[in-house]
């Protein structure tokens, strides 16, 4: 993954590969169905990178500066926003693999069709949950074009029926590569984020064969596994309900049951949240991991889950939802947002106060919980600099909630933690059992549970 901290500078050159121009038929779909989700700013820049190829011969060097100075921006905000179009589908980065050259090209994609897009899991669902369900079917409405009636047979002439071929001396079929339209293939996936092999163990004996698996397929997979955080022996149980011996995978069907089996209520039966616990469990112990860390590999949809013991509101599904489609923030930093309001608003998900989080950690380029964690902290000692003092009130009991406990560390404290620690002005990094606030981070979430 690129590194613009290091990379990017406006001074480095850039290339953009774009074999087709942008029709007014794209913009609408842009307009309609993306914009919604990568909001304007992203929607500029992947225009601007469309439209000012005109001006320049193809794959001509360009300077980022420009760019900067085309948007008023700098290329922290620039990054951010390009993050949008390639996790979107929108835009393919590349950086020169020579040494000392700094040079990226960016192949800008035409967007996916109205029909692939609304079939798309993540994409749709996505949408829905951006603009809500009136919205969402009136933009399907609109973009609905009627099948061609029934009844027919076609009488279409064949190319021999009309023309004779001439002859073939002195031709040869043109190696050349053309203009062509490189259509978006939709949210930016690799078919290694699920393991196949796992799920071909869990599938033997059964009536569904490996051949089923079309690469199709298989990156629908991915994305519900990815949407719904869904491991191997889930994604057997959907399969169950959607295959048949002769049709094979049915991917509506597949869909549907993917979207049920996460909606319905899971009982006593709860995978991924052993998963955590284990995860939990290990970082008590002596083995070098941090709570932080596992905050990294955990879905936010799943983590609200915890929260909210399997009852999210519909303004929670909408918060975390917005988060992802507003912002370039990943997982991790997701998770220890909501942890970090959760505890601070004493249970209440506000939707305001966690955007304005969630937007200052975007701006601030924070890319791991480890950096949120660490923003929290400069944020306290700030606050403790100014001599403010506050008290809250916990949802369980009167003391405060670990977010804001003050890092006070004196000789009369008897703290879990191994004397040796040694004092140091700044926040170090540290394993769960050398933290006593990711001990009481750790108390919230098992509480939470």
């Amino acid at each position: 993954m690129m590194n613009f901290n290091e990379r990017l500078k406006p001074n480095t050159e850039f290339i953009i590969y774009r074999p087709a121009r942008i029709s007014t038929h794209h913009l609408d779909v842009i307009n309609e169905l993306y914009l919604p989700l990568i909001q304007s700013e992203a929607t500029m820049l992947y225009i601007y990178l469309n439209e000012s190829t005109s001006h320049y011969d193809p794959l001509a060097i360009r300077f980022h500066k420009e760019i900067m100075d085309e948007f008023g921006i700098p290329l922290s905000k620039f990054s951010n926003e390009l993050e949008k179009l390639e996790a979107i589908g929108l835009v393919r980065s590349y950086v020169s693999n020579e040494a000392h050259d700094d040079l990226f090209i960016y192949e800008v994609l035409l967007p996916l069709t109205p029909d692939s897009f609304f079939k798309d899991p993540m994409l749709s669902l996505y949408l829905y949950n951006k603009i809500g369900p009136d919205a969402y079917r009136k933009k399907k409405e609109r973009l609905i074009y009627p099948k061609i009636p029934g009844n027919i047979s076609e009488v279409t002439r064949k190319f021999t029926e009309v023309f004779t071929p001439g002859s073939e001396e002195g031709f040869s079929v043109p190696h050349e590569s053309f203009q062509k339209e490189n259509h978006s293939t939709g949210p930016n996936m690799d078919l290694d984020d699920f393991d196949f092999e796992v799920l071909f163990t869990h599938l033997k004996g059964t009536k569904i064969d490996k051949a089923f698996f079309t690469k199709e397929i298989r990156m629908l997979i991915v994305k519900l596994s990815v949407l719904f955080d869904l491991n191997a022996y889930d994604i057997k149980q959907i399969l169950l309900s959607s295959t048949t011996q002769y049709a094979g995978i049915d991917k509506e069907q597949l869909k549907y049951e993917a979207r049920r089996y996460y909606q319905k209520e899971n009982g006593s039966r709860q995978p991924k949240l052993q998963k955590e616990d284990e995860t939990a469990e290990a970082v008590t112990e002596e083995t070098g991991n941090s709570y932080i860390d596992s905050l990294e590999n955990i879905n936010p949809l799943d983590r609200l889950n915890d929260i909210r013991n399997f009852k999210p509101s519909d303004q929670d599904l909408k918060l975390v939802t917005d988060i992802i489609a507003k912002t370039s923030l990943p997982n991790g930093v997701i998770n220890l947002l909501l942890e970090y309001v959760y505890q601070q608003k004493q249970g209440d998900l506000n939707y305001p106060y966690t955007m304005k989080i969630a937007k200052d950690w975007e701006a601030k380029g924070i890319r791991s919980a480890k950096d949120a964690y660490q923003s929290i902290m400069d944020f306290r000692q700030q606050k403790k600099n100014a001599s403010q003092k506050y008290s809250y009130k916990e949802r369980q009991g009167e003391r405060r909630p670990a977010w804001m406990d003050k890092k006070e560390k004196s000789s009369d404290q008897k703290p879990k933690i191994k004397k040796e620690e040694k004092p140091k002005d700044q926040v170090p990094q540290k394993t769960a059992k050398d933290d006593p606030e990711i001990q009481k981070m750790i108390e919230e979430f098992r509480k939470s549970r």
